[in-house]
C-alpha cells in the first residue's frame, strides 16, 4: 500500500479545517443572522418624507410625521447594527477558513493528521479519510454560504446608512418646521390675547407695548440682549417701550428706579411686574398674565404673574 490517497471524482480535498468546532460554530451563528436579517421587514429610507406638506401642516401634525421619521430611524439604525454583526460573524468564518485550509501544505497536513489517527489497516484508513471528507465537506460549505452572504451583506449596510442619512435629514428638516409652526401659533395666541386686552384700559402707550411683547413670544433668552432675536428679561422691557418712544435703564434694578409704584388692583397692561427684589422683570399684559424671558436655555414666554414670588408692581411714568 503506498502512502499516496487518491480521491475519486468530485472528492478532491477542500480548503476546510478538519475537527475545527470554533469555525462550526461560527458558521451556524452566522447562518442563524442570515435567517435572522432576511426575515426582518423593515421601513425603507424616508418614504413618509413627502406625506404632509410641512410649509401647510400645524405644530400638530408635523409633531406626529417628526414621531414617525424618528422611529423609522430608530428601525433601520437596528436594522444597520444587525447587518454589521452578521458582517463581523461571516469574516470570522470565512478567514479562518481561508487562513487554515487555503494552502495544499495546509490540506496535506490535516490528510496525514486522519490517517496517524486511524487504527491500522485499509479498513481503518479508508474510514479514516471518508470521516474527515464528511466533516471537511460541511465546513467547506458554511464557508461558501458565508462567503456569498458577505457577497450581498456590504451593499445591504450602504443602503441602510444612506437610509439612515435621509432620515436624518428630514428629521432636521421637520425639527426646523415645527419649530417654525410653534412660533406661528403662539404669535396668533398673542394676537388674539392682545385684542382681548385691548378693552382693560390701559396706559396710552400700553397696547403697543402688549403686542410687541406677544410678538416676541418663543424668541430664546439671550443674557445681555435686547432683540431682535433674543432676549433677557430687562431687555425685553427696553425694547418693548422703545418702540414706543420711552426710554427706559437697561438693568431690572434701573427699570425699578425709573418706575413708580403702584397697586396690584391697579395694574394695566403695559405696567411692570417685578420678582426676587428687583432681580427679574415682566410686562403685564392682562388677564393675571406677563409676558417675560425666562431664563438662560428657555425663550420668551406668557405665564402666570404669580408664577414667581412677586416683590411690586410699577408704572412708567406714574
Amino acid at each position: 500500500m503506498t502512502s499516496t490517497h487518491r480521491a475519486g471524482p468530485g472528492h478532491a480535498l477542500q480548503p476546510i479545517r478538519r475537527a475545527n468546532p470554533g469555525v462550526r460554530l461560527l458558521g451556524f451563528v452566522s447562518l442563524a443572522l442570515v435567517g435572522l436579517t432576511a426575515g426582518v421587514v423593515l421601513p425603507a429610507g424616508s418614504a413618509s418624507a413627502g406625506e404632509i406638506d410641512l410649509n401647510e401642516a400645524d405644530s400638530g401634525e408635523i409633531r406626529s410625521h417628526l414621531e414617525d421619521l424618528r422611529q423609522r430611524r430608530s428601525s433601520e439604525e437596528e436594522k444597520r447594527d444587525l447587518l454589521e454583526a452578521e458582517r463581523l460573524e461571516l469574516n470570522a468564518v470565512f478567514a479562518e477558513g481561508e487562513r487554515d485550509f487555503g494552502t495544499p501544505r495546509a490540506q496535506l497536513e490535516q490528510a496525514t493528521e486522519a490517517l496517524n489517527a486511524a487504527d491500522g489497516g485499509l479498513s481503518g484508513t479508508v474510514e479514516a479519510l471518508g470521516a474527515f471528507r464528511i466533516e471537511q465537506a460541511r465546513s467547506h460549505d458554511a464557508v461558501e454560504r458565508a462567503s456569498e452572504r458577505l457577497a450581498s451583506v456590504g451593499p445591504e449596510i450602504a443602503r441602510s446608512a444612506e437610509a439612515i442619512e435621509r432620515l436624518t435629514g428630514d428629521i432636521d428638516r421637520a425639527e426646523r418646521a415645527l419649530e417654525e409652526a410653534e412660533r406661528a401659533a403662539a404669535q396668533a395666541q398673542a394676537r388674539n390675547r392682545s385684542r382681548e386686552t385691548a378693552s382693560v384700559g390701559p396706559p396710552a402707550s400700553g397696547n403697543a407695548i402688549v403686542q410687541f411683547a406677544y410678538e416676541q413670544v418663543g424668541k430664546s433668552y439671550g443674557y445681555g440682549r435686547s432683540g431682535p432675536d433674543s432676549y433677557d428679561c430687562s431687555g425685553l422691557v427696553v425694547a418693548a417701550y422703545a418702540q414706543s418712544g420711552v426710554s427706559l435703564s437697561r438693568t431690572s434694578q434701573g427699570q425699578w428706579s425709573d418706575t413708580v409704584a403702584i397697586d396690584r388692583g391697579d395694574l394695566s397692561p403695559g405696567d411692570l411686574v417685578f420678582s426676587y427684589g428687583t432681580g427679574h422683570v415682566a410686562i403685564y399684559v392682562g388677564g393675571g398674565q406677563v409676558v417675560h424671558a425666562t431664563k438662560p436655555g428657555d425663550t420668551v414666554k406668557v405665564a402666570s404673574m404669580d408664577v414667581m414670588p412677586v416683590t411690586g408692581y410699577r408704572r412708567v411714568g406714574g
